[in-house]
Order: structure tokens, then sequence, then C-alpha cells
């Protein structure tokens, strides 16, 4: 059996393009990206591993990956609480 030919256009998804020139991307945003600041202070130790508990338990982790979120530190654990609550 002889191999078959490639053509040009069969190069994935460049053919969707018509060719090897790909398009242009203009991101138009007028909201551009905010740095986040909590203004709630870091609640004592253990008030904040009793939420931060609870948020994990919500997110339904495996041992490996619930062991190395409460491994991150207070602060850390703490802008993530107030990221997913908000």
């Amino acid at each position: 059996m002889a191999p078959r030919k490639r053509n040009r256009h069969a190069l994935g998804f460049l053919c969707c393009f018509g060719g090897s020139d790909l398009p242009e991307i203009n991101l138009k945003d007028n909201n551009p990206l905010q740095f986040l600041e909590f203004s709630v202070p870091i609640p004592p130790a253990d008030e904040l591993n009793a939420r931060f508990s609870e948020l994990v338990d919500e997110l339904d982790l495996t041992d490996k990956n619930r062991e190395a979120m409460f491994a991150l530190p207070p602060e850390k654990k703490w802008q993530i609480y107030c990221s997913k609550k908000k």
C-alpha cells in the first residue's frame, strides 16, 4: 500500500483558517484586572482553620490535595477563603 500524501490543509486546526495565517486577537476590556484587597483582618488561628476547613470540605478534594491546602500559610488560607466566599 502506497503512503498517502498529506495536503497542506490537513495540518490540524490551521485548516479552519484556510492556511497558516493565524487571526489577530484583540482584547478590548474596559475593566482591567484589579488587585484584590481584603479589608477584613485575618481572624485568630482557630477561627481561620475552622472556616478554611468548611471551605475545603465543600471542594471535595483528595486526601493529598487536602493536606496541601492545610499546609498553606495563614495569609494564603485567608486569601483563598475570602475569594471563594465573596
